[in-house]
C-alpha cells in the first residue's frame, strides 16, 4: 500500500498543503535512539535548527517539540507535519521492508551540516581532530531505499552514491556495521 495514500486515511481533513510539507520534510527525518528527528527548515516557517517527535504511550499519540512552543497547544491539536513526516518515514521504512529487496549505498561527505537523502538515511559525525575538521565535518552517511543509487543533499550541492542490491534485514547490518566503524 502507498504510505501517502495511508497518511491521507488516517487524516482525512487535511488539505493538500499538509500533505505536501508532510512529503517534503520526509528527507530530514532520521531515527535516533526511541525517538525522530526532523530537521528544521526556514522556508516551512520552522524556527527551530531541529524537532523531536516520539511516541508517547501514556497519551497513546505521537508528540513533537513544537508541541512545546508558543502556537503548540494549537499545532498538537491539528498534528505538525514533524509528526506526519516521521509517519510516512516509518511507512516508508515498512514497505521497503516488506519489499524485500533493496539498495544499500554508503559513503563519506564533507558537509558544513547534517547531509541529507531520499529514503532511510543513517547518519553518523566523524570526530574531527583540527579546528577545519570542526568548520566542514565529514560524514558517515548509509541510504537504503528502492533506487540502485542514493542522491545525497550537502549544502546545495548534490553526490550520488552508488547502491548495491540486498534484502532490508542485510541492508540495515551493513549499514549499521558501516557506521559503527
Amino acid at each position: 500500500m502507498d504510505p501517502l495514500e495511508d497518511l491521507r486515511r488516517k487524516f482525512p481533513g487535511k488539505p493538500r498543503s499538509w500533505l505536501k510539507r508532510a512529503l517534503e520534510r520526509l528527507g530530514d527525518v532520521s531515527e535516533e535512539r526511541g525517538y525522530y528527528v526532523v530537521r528544521g527548515r526556514p522556508e516551512l516557517g520552522d524556527r527551530y535548527p531541529a524537532y523531536h517527535v516520539w511516541w508517547s504511550e501514556s497519551e497513546r499519540r505521537w508528540i513533537c517539540t513544537c508541541y512545546l512552543t508558543e502556537w503548540g497547544t494549537r499545532r498538537a491539536r491539528g498534528v505538525c507535519t514533524h509528526v506526519a513526516a516521521v509517519i510516512l518515514y516509518r511507512e516508508h521504512k515498512g514497505a521497503l521492508r516488506r519489499a524485500g529487496r533493496v539498495y544499500l549505498a554508503t559513503g563519506v561527505v564533507k558537509c558544513r551540516e547534517r547531509p541529507r537523502a531520499q529514503g532511510e538515511a543513517l547518519v553518523r559525525q566523524i570526530p574531527g581532530r583540527t579546528l577545519l575538521d570542526y568548520a566542514e565535518p565529514q560524514w558517515k552517511i548509509a541510504v537504503i531505499s528502492g533506487q540502485d543509487s542514493a542522491e545525497v543533499e550537502c549544502g546545495g550541492r548534490r553526490i550520488v552514491l552508488k547502491g548495491v542490491e540486498m534484502d532490508y534485514a542485510q541492508a540495515r547490518a551493513l549499514a549499521e556495521e558501516f557506521l559503527g566503524s
